[in-house]
């Protein structure tokens, strides 16, 4: 059955450059996808792979080519679909990348990896390579990701993925598969909020973009970038179709509801922000456009309502960004009161969200506490609040009084409190608050999801996906974010590389390797809250335990993560079984009680 699938399959073949000849035997090997493979070294062992996935998720896996340059310098790719054991059924074959490295030149501050190549960028097929400038034995990653629909039948499922060398050999590489009984949510539990401007595109892309009106081709990439946020269980903050009109600030509802219609209906994104700014779409909302300004924000949020989708509406103001003093603590007030009219004038509820923690940096500032309806704290704010022995659960009481709190990640941001009880130390090997940088360890991002749940944060926020420095040519330089004190932020804010018809040969946005592992934790996030609706939190919890104690308390092992995950997959499997046995007993009770 498989021999007749391959001959189905386009083969893609990668160019490479001849260096030297081959002297052993190309050798192929698999890891999951928390393992970086490096240019040179140790390549993984394993010789098979066993992943597990539920319907509606996707699973990644690596696969490692290692031989010389020579034997290496074109690889033809050909996955497969994936089959079912026993039956005709197929998976849709998975999508296959090629691993592209970039360079830490210099580290992010305590980083506890060191400088030197990272795999990140995965590369389409059709995209040129990297080139291979060693001399000896390399390794040659390819990302796969697996996607199992929501029409398959649970069970266990095999694949595999072929590679035809330049002289002519071929090396396959097989994989099992284990389709959980159970559905991830279409629409993602965990709510989001990812950041990348329209603007910003069109820089990086080439491309003009005048009196915020894009070109056609601009849209495209727009909706293409959306769309890679989307499929990674991730929402962008605002999109571009549900603007009003710039030079009048009046909404066309037609068109701002068929985008965000596509956008939530379609994409099946968990939130969407309300297009809005202290002088934007009114040059004074807060006083003589205070009446327009205010209908102009029902009108939109109505818009969702008519959708159905009014609890995924937010709004999200980049100049209100992390109040640092008392004027700005009293403009977001302002904002406050102004959202709070707008839902007692027009019975539509409005919520604001802002980046800061509920406890102010002085109580001279006064509070937030009623202006504020989604608080969104820092990692390490999280920690120093809900986990630090002197934390005032500020968190808690405000979840207590009905908003909602989210999380994000910046730079390197440890508490002093955090510091003294660590003893001031110099890098950062396991338990702070995670990092989001690339030379800090995949665990730093992955773990983000299982931790949640233990302080009722429903959501996660970030800066950028396309940032970077002035000169810094993301492809080949991992230093995206730079400070004026000297220090380097690698891959800070950003999360999606740019690929440019100059370049790559097309326009197009490139997912990251963390870009998957955000995703993962979104899945995993998933998991977890469908535990808690099986009425299995207390087992769940038992399992993020085992590797995961707070914020400020985990452990640097990938594979203890997934083994809870797979013992949480199993339980909520069985418990999601049980609980369709007992509602067909129950219909078959009822059906027998009507024919009586």
């Amino acid at each position: 059955m498989m021999k007749a699938v391959l001959l189905l399959t386009p083969m893609l073949v990668l160019c490479l450059p001849v260096l030297v000849t081959a002297a052993e035997p190309v050798k192929i090997s698999l890891c999951d996808g928390m393992t970086r493979v490096p240019r040179e070294g140790a390549p993984p062992t394993a010789q098979t792979l066993q992943l597990h996935a539920a319907r509606g998720e996707w699973e990644p896996l690596q696969i490692v080519l290692t031989g010389m340059p020579e034997q290496l310098k074109s690889i033809g790719v050909l996955p497969t679909g994936i089959a079912r054991r026993g039956s005709d059924e197929l998976l849709p074959t998975p999508v296959v990348f090629h691993e592209h490295y970039v360079r830490v030149s210099k580290s992010t501050p305590m980083a506890p990896l060191p400088t030197g190549d990272y795999p990140d960028a995965l590369m389409p097929l059709d995209m040129p390579s990297q080139e291979l400038t060693s001399t000896s034995v390399v390794n040659v990653p390819f990302w796969v990701d697996v996607f199992v629909p929501y029409t398959a039948t649970a069970g266990d499922y095999y694949g595999e993925v072929r590679f035809k060398l330049a002289d002519g050999s071929t090396l396959t590489a097989d994989y099992a598969l284990k389709v959980w009984d159970f559905d991830l949510p279409v629409v993602p539990k965990l709510r989001t909020s990812i950041m990348t401007t329209v603007r910003r595109i069109a820089e990086v892309h080439g491309l003009e973009y005048k009196d915020n009106t894009p070109s056609l081709s601009h849209v495209g990439l727009l909706n293409s970038y959306y769309d890679l946020l989307a499929a990674h269980r991730l929402s962008v903050d605002q999109i571009h179709g549900s603007y009003p009109d710039p030079a009048t600030g009046k909404l066309d509802e037609d068109k701002a509801e068929r985008a965000l219609r596509k956008h939530l209906l379609h994409r099946h994104c968990s939130t969407i922000g309300l297009p809005i700014w202290q002088e934007w779409p009114y040059g004074d909302p807060l006083g003589k456009d205070r009446e327009a300004a205010m209908t102009y924000v029902a009108q939109w949020m109505r818009l969702l309502a008519k959708i159905r989708c009014e609890s995924r509406g937010y709004v999200i103001m980049g100049d209100l960004d992390e109040p640092n003093d008392e004027a700005s603590y009293a403009k977001v007030r302002k904002w406050g009161e102004f959202f709070n009219e707008v839902e007692k004038k027009h019975g539509i509820k409005v919520p604001l969200l802002i980046t800061e923690q509920p406890t102010p940096e002085k109580a001279a500032w006064g509070t937030l506490n009623g202006a504020v309806d989604i608080w969104v704290p820092h990692f390490s704010a999280v920690w120093k609040d809900m986990e630090w022995a002197g934390g005032r659960h500020d968190i808690a009481m405000r979840r207590q009084a009905g908003d909602e709190v989210w999380s994000y990640a910046a730079l390197v941001q440890m508490p002093d409190e955090w510091e003294q009880q660590q003893k001031h130390p110099k890098t950062l090997q396991a338990g702070f608050p995670p990092v989001w940088a690339t030379d800090y360890p995949p665990m730093a991002h992955r773990l983000t999801g299982w931790l949640l749940p233990k302080h009722g944060i429903t959501g996660l926020t970030y800066w950028d996906t396309l940032f970077a420095a002035e000169g810094v040519d993301v492809w080949q330089d991992a230093g995206t974010f730079t400070t004026s004190a000297g220090d380097t932020y690698n891959g800070d804010g950003s999360f999606i590389y740019p690929a440019t018809e100059k370049r790559q040969g097309r326009h197009a946005p490139v997912a990251s390797m963390r870009l998957k592992w955000l995703r993962e934790t979104a899945e995993d996030y998933d998991y977890l809250m469908l535990a808690r609706q099986l009425g299995l939190h207390e087992d769940a919890q038992r399992l993020v335990a085992s590797f995961a104690r707070g914020f400020g308390d985990w452990d640097n092992e990938p594979g203890a993560l997934m083994d809870a995950r797979h013992q949480l997959g199993a339980l909520i499997e069985a418990a999601q079984r049980r609980k369709q046995t007992a509602a067909s007993n129950a219909m078959v009770e009822k059906e027998k009680g009507g024919a009586q």
